[in-house]
């Protein structure tokens, strides 16, 4: 969809202010509340008939024909743009992250039996060859269950493990799935508690990673919306000042994403940002905030997304950059996207390399401030956003119902690709269509 045509749909109320077809997202006069409906000039009953057709009638359809294990449970995320697979390994996030997708389709959309019957086949082959007889979980298996790598614990695994069961557990009524999420979420947070657990291998042992207070927050707050626990609130607490207090440089306005144990600045890593994850972690903190009705801290939160919008911005070709290290024009980047045989080097204070989960992330959080507040930036950052994910990360113009994931500056898709992804986009075009629905129905609130 052209962004001028997208911009341009006519409708009632959806009147596009001037500055922001031109770019200029000075939107002082521009800060009436609301819903939100009007606020961007987007034809909103459009957004939302496109959304709930690239949901329904073309992602879902690609995973149920290509991607989900109806024999043996579990998602392989190994396809290509049409959905040929490049190998039939189960990562471990992947299985989490698909029970969550389908367990929420049917708590929020359709109370459709199948959805269930592909969350619950992939919660059973979770269950059964994820856990390590250490107590940890591995981080991929094979399609049949042997473990392929399992070296070190891998607490984000036991995250969208637990955060799956979870929403599966809300849909079935099931104590037991419920408790075992509860469990994973302890297990974690008890580890990352000592001074000695190493989260990653490329950091030292105790270093905290924004991440970690990111799912346990996400978590915290799907869990807590269903029912008062001291417990989890506690974790939500912690998770909290973590992000808003300690990983929030004020000195450059972003969010480091590695800190000491003590929470001191590893020098390092100090002027690091990765500002798709902070804007994602931004979103998950403002929907915790409007869970506990702090309207202050809401706004903070929606200050800071537009910071890291504005220094991670690709204002040449659009987009946004994975990292940026202020001051050190020197930095050398390589990155290596799990499941894929892509490799990414870069030189500079920014890394280039462009992510479709970090624009899924824009999404969510410029469509989250734009239902309560008539801000131009937000509508500018929506508007460019979506154009640049259909123009160049959905190969819809090629024939072919896939996406690309990764991408360098320019964005340049190659002729194959090696994994889909199974969580951002589908995530991000539920919460967008319950978010919607509450604009158009002049009714703001949280998607949950």
């Amino acid at each position: 969809m052209n962004r001028r045509n997208f911009l341009a749909l006519a409708g009632a109320g959806t009147i596009l202010p001037s500055s922001i077809v031109t770019g200029k997202t000075d939107d002082s006069s521009l800060r009436p509340t609301g819903s939100g409906a009007a606020s961007a000039g987007l034809n909103l009953p459009e957004l939302r008939r496109f959304y709930h057709q690239e949901l329904f009638e073309s992602y879902l359809p690609f995973w149920d024909k290509h991607g989900i294990d109806h024999e043996l449970g579990g998602f392989m995320c190994g396809l290509d743009y049409d959905g040929t697979p490049a190998n039939t390994d189960k990562f471990v996030w992947f299985q989490g992250r698909g029970i969550w997708v389908y367990s929420f389709l049917y708590n929020h959309f359709d109370k459709n039996p199948r959805y269930l019957q592909i969350a619950g086949k992939a919660k059973d082959f979770l269950l059964k060859y994820a856990p390590l007889s250490n107590g940890w979980w591995a981080t991929s298996v094979s399609r049949t269950g042997e473990v392929l790598n399992g070296a070190r614990p891998d607490i984000y695994a036991m995250l969208l493990g637990a955060e799956g069961l979870q929403e599966f557990a809300s849909a079935t009524k099931d104590e037991q799935v419920r408790q075992m999420s509860l469990e994973l979420l302890h297990k974690v947070f008890r580890a990352i508690e000592q001074p000695d657990f190493q989260i990653d291998a490329t950091m030292p042992p105790g270093a905290r990673q924004q991440g970690a207070w990111m799912m346990g927050l996400r978590i915290a707050t799907q869990r807590l919306r269903r029912g008062d626990d001291p417990e989890v609130r506690a974790i939500a607490d912690r998770c909290l000042d973590a992000i808003v207090n300690k990983h929030y440089n004020p000195e450059i306005g972003l969010n480091n994403e590695v800190l000491n144990f003590d929470f001191s600045r590893p020098s390092d890593w100090a002027n690091k940002s990765l500002p798709g994850e902070s804007i994602e972690t931004l979103w998950m903190v403002m929907d915790e905030a409007d869970r506990r009705k702090d309207a202050k801290l809401w706004e903070v939160c929606a200050e800071r997304v537009r910071h890291h919008f504005e220094v991670g911005w690709d204002w040449v070709y659009g987009g946004l950059t994975e990292w940026v290290n202020v001051d050190h024009g020197c930095t050398d980047w390589s990155f290596h996207p799990t499941g894929t045989n892509l490799e990414f080097k870069d030189q500079g204070e920014y890394f280039y390399l462009k992510s479709l989960w970090a624009l899924n992330e824009v999404l969510i959080a410029t469509l989250d401030v734009l239902e309560r507040r008539r801000v131009a930036w937000a509508a500018n950052y929506f508007a460019m956003t979506h154009q640049l994910v259909q123009e160049r990360y959905a190969q819809r113009q090629r024939g072919l119902p896939g996406y690309m994931l990764f991408a360098d500056r320019r964005m340049i898709a190659p002729p194959h690709v090696s994994r889909q992804d199974n969580y951002h986009p589908p995530r991000q075009m539920m919460r967008n269509l319950l978010t919607l629905d509450r604009m158009l129905s002049g009714n703001p609130g949280s998607s949950g």
